[in-house]
């Protein structure tokens, strides 16, 4: 993490700062998705994909900014942390009510079928999720839930 990763870390960590994260950051990534100001990741050089899911309720398309690694096999990976919030985030129950998605990563767009990730798999996804944003580990204590991850396998 370069010292800039390592100051928004800081900042980002606290509790207060879900709300900000919630309300402003995320929303200001979806809408800048497409621009030439897009992808912002707080100017860092963190990973960033977009997200397109079905809303269990509309019906419509819905696209949300998550930061993702890449597990074992090649497939990305994503975490509902929600910024440490009480609740999963919409995009989860997106997913759960209907895993077929799209990811896009460095403008490039895939079809995706997700999975809940478990046991040693979900362990070894959380050690890397925190060894490239340690703020994972304190969304995850503070958030008082079962916190899902997904892998993004792509569609067959």
């Amino acid at each position: 993490m370069n010292p800039y990763e390592r100051l928004l870390a800081a900042v980002t960590g606290p509790t207060w700062f879900g709300t900000i994260g919630r309300n402003v950051v995320t929303p200001l990534d979806r809408r800048l998705h497409g621009s030439r100001f897009a992808p912002t990741r707080l100017g860092t050089s963190l990973p960033l994909c977009f997200l397109t899911t079905t809303g269990n309720k509309s019906g419509e398309p819905r696209t949300t900014p998550l930061l993702y690694i890449i597990d074992d096999k090649g497939s990305p990976a994503v975490v509902a942390t929600n910024w440490g919030g009480q609740h999963h985030p919409g995009w989860s129950f997106n997913l759960e009510a209907d895993p077929v998605a799209t990811v896009e990563i460095a403008g490039s767009a895939s079809p995706v079928v997700a999975r809940r990730a478990t046991g040693d798999e979900l362990a070894r996804l959380w050690s890397a999720f925190i060894a490239r944003w340690p703020n994972y580990a304190k969304y995850r204590d503070r958030a008082d839930r079962d916190i899902r991850m997904y892998v993004l396998d792509p569609a067959a």
